[in-house]
């Protein structure tokens, strides 16, 4: 390498709109304004650090001051040009906002806008992350944005566009800059190292892209530091080791546990990632990452663009269950830096996995201190249901007589049932949706109602199946859309609670001391708002 060494990210700068990854319509927008010179006074480039902003600002700035004229291709070789690119042009004021927000540096440098540029067209003022300002820098910047002079163009850069005063946002031609796409990072990433004639893997420079999250300045940063560690190369196996990166085939057999649900062999499978000290929260970041891949393969279904890897796996997940898994990964990379240790953190999430699982067995859970069980009863007076408790005790007693003789025959048994079994998820949604219609030998009807249809598929069925026959063995059930008039659980559940909000609001609104305050201030009280005290300790 040459004794001056300069960074990839500045080595390979755009110079011209052509050269420009990504942000099609900003570059559109400004070429077709450069080329019928029909130029507004001010710009901001908004976007994620690493997407072009100030670049994109510069070569415009090249565009309105190069000396063959004004268009949307400099020549490059100008003066002024060379200037600019160099960073020596007096024409073209850069300031940093972060380091200069004081209201007299802003005064100063605008009260020189009304002079006239040295040598140049246009005098141009390049502010980066420009919503640092303070209020009254903003304040001195509004007063020339409102009457700038004819010779001045303002080119604002932010990565946080909300923190702008709205009169200066109105005052400007607003420009939001994407995030670059993986394999608009990637193909640059090859492009520089084919010119720089330096050994890489197309695996290596796939993972830096993604690692990029959309910054190409990330990713050159990224790709910088792999040919140093790699000695002029750029090799998977260099940069996993560089990045503490955990092997795919790892991650590939950690997503086979999860499928297994096996618990035990997870755990012990963590132990040993942790013990050869790999980066766990990478581990989960690339679980994610291909929960994601196999959704994809299986809703897509390109077997020709997809590896046998992934379509084995596609087919041993359901849709369902990878939609479960992404997303408990997604909240657990969102919460294992509050966890005791990266480790706990790893095993909690996929611990969460199984027995989130809608056929995860409560009775493989080893029960220490059983606790008492609610049961479903009626209110004399009322007629709406009421939770009581049963002790275990009592309710192994009862099951043991019903496996040998189950007779229903209204819907408060049914809901008995219901409230003592151990429905999970959408199973115990679906049935206390249901109301009880017959029971002929061992045969069980029931009518769901028709708004939770939706519920009812066939591992919905199978749970609840699986629920019934620890207490009933023979039992079989029929599931028919219908209507339920109101005698469901839920709906008596529904219906109770809304009692008792109604008592609860009431008796609010009836407070002296309440309707006082609204004669006074002239208001209405927003009844969402009222709650027991007993619900608003458990919000």
């Amino acid at each position: 390498m040459s004794e001056h060494y300069q960074v990839l990210a500045r080595k390979y700068r755009p110079h011209n709109f052509e050269e420009l990854v990504g942000q099609t319509h900003t570059i559109r927008t400004l070429v077709n304004a450069l080329d019928n010179n029909n130029l507004h006074h001010g710009f901001l480039f908004t976007g994620t650090r690493g997407v072009g902003k100030t670049t994109i600002a510069r070569i415009f700035a090249k565009s309105v001051n190069c000396e063959e004229g004004v268009s949307s291709n400099p020549c490059g070789k100008c003066p002024t040009c060379i200037e600019i690119d160099k960073g020596q042009s007096v024409d073209l004021i850069e300031l940093d906002a972060a380091s200069h927000t004081g209201v007299d540096h802003m005064r100063e440098i605008l009260d020189n806008a009304q002079y006239t540029p040295t040598k140049n067209l246009y005098k141009i003022y390049l502010i980066d992350e420009v919503h640092m300002l303070s209020k009254s820098s903003f304040n001195a910047l509004l007063k020339t944005l409102e009457e700038p002079p004819s010779h001045i163009k303002f080119l604002l850069a932010t990565t946080d566009p909300k923190k702008l005063p709205i009169t200066i946002l109105s005052r400007c031609l607003q420009f939001n800059l994407n995030k670059l796409s993986h394999d608009e990072i990637l193909n640059h990433l090859k492009f520089i190292m084919n010119e720089e004639k330096l050994k890489f893997d197309d695996n290596a420079l796939s993972k830096i892209a993604e690692l990029g999250n959309g910054s190409m300045r990330d990713a050159l940063s990224l790709l910088d530091q792999s040919i140093s560690f790699g000695n002029g190369s750029v090799i998977e196996k260099d940069l996993k080791e560089m990045l503490g990166l955990v092997n795919h085939d790892e991650i590939t057999n950690l997503v086979s546990l999860v499928c297994e649900r096996n618990a035990e062999k997870i755990l012990l499978f963590i132990k040993e990632l942790a013990h050869k000290g790999e980066n766990l929260s990478n581990v989960l970041k690339d679980l994610t990452s291909l929960f994601h891949k196999i959704s994809t393969a299986q809703i897509i279904n390109d077997q020709k663009q997809t590896s046998p890897e992934i379509l084995d796996l596609a087919n041993r997940f359901t849709a369902q269950d990878l939609q479960l898994y992404y997303q408990i990964a997604i909240n657990g990379q969102r919460d294992i830096n509050l966890s005791p240790s990266e480790q706990i953190g790893l095993e909690m999430t996929l611990l969460r996995m199984i027995t989130f699982h809608p056929n995860f067995k409560e009775g493989e859970k080893k029960t220490l201190n059983p606790s008492p069980t609610k049961t479903l009863k009626k209110n004399p007076s009322t007629g709406s249901p009421v939770v009581t408790s049963t002790p275990s005790k009592e309710l192994n007693d009862i099951s043991n007589k019903k496996v040998k003789h189950l007779d229903i025959k209204t819907q408060e048994e049914w809901e008995e049932i219901i409230t003592n079994l151990d429905f999970n998820g959408a199973a115990k949604m679906l049935v206390k949706n249901t109301v009880f219609k017959s029971l002929i030998k061992q045969n069980l009807t029931l009518t769901l109602s028709e708004e939770f249809i939706n519920l009812h598929t066939t591992k919905t069925e199978e749970s609840i199946k699986n629920a019934l026959h620890k207490l009933y063995p023979a039992l079989e059930i029929m599931i028919e859309p219908g209507e339920t008039n109101g005698n469901s659980l839920s709906q008596k559940e529904a219906f109770n609670n809304e009692q008792i909000q109604k008592q609860t609001e009431s008796q609010f609104l009836s407070d002296d001391g309440l309707k006082e305050l609204q004669e006074v201030f002239k208001s209405q009280v927003d009844l969402k708002s009222i709650k027991s005290i007993k619900e608003s300790d458990n919000v």
